[in-house]
């Protein structure tokens, strides 16, 4: 349970840093008179953009793991595998199909003269924001276990042991 949450922390990190990064774009849109799109609340759960919460959540499991049962463990393995297909998807699969996504949608407004519905676009990623995902994940994992020390503290907040 501890290492749940510290992917949870990460992957809030992560969103909360993408709802900064969009707030500011939207200020200097609105300052330079550019369309702005606006910051809502739903934007804290948006896939896609700077940094990956899903890249952030899978190494901070790496980190906690790899801190805690060693970097030699299978566990860490294992937990290094999940990371590496995560991270994979978001750049080559993800990716590829909302580029594809966009481009369809563009001929479908032109044939059918913006009557169809676009299709839903699923948020890919670039390499810059897995990386910067991959930073967030790893100080989170870092601090969590080095500084605050999460499997040394008693978490009675559970009906159960942790």
């Amino acid at each position: 349970m501890r290492i749940f949450i510290v992917c949870l922390i990460a992957w809030f990190i992560a969103q909360l840093i993408k709802v900064i990064i969009n707030f500011t774009k939207y200020i200097i849109d609105k300052k330079k008179g550019r369309k702005a799109k606006k910051v809502t609340l739903e934007t804290l759960f948006k896939l896609g953009g700077m940094p990956s919460s899903h890249t952030a959540t899978v190494i901070a499991l790496c980190g906690c793991i790899g801190l805690h049962n060693g970097f030699n463990s299978d566990i860490f393995a294992v937990s290094g595998v999940f990371a590496f297909i995560t991270m994979f998807d978001a750049f080559k699969v993800r990716l590829p199909v909302s580029r594809l996504t966009d481009a369809f949608n563009r001929i479908q407004a032109k044939v059918c003269g913006g009557e169809a519905e676009d299709v839903k676009k699923v948020e890919g990623h670039t390499i810059p924001e897995i990386i910067g995902g991959f930073i967030v994940g790893l100080s989170v994992a870092l601090f969590m276990v080095k500084v605050v020390g999460i499997y040394e503290l008693e978490l009675n907040f559970f009906p159960f042991n942790l």
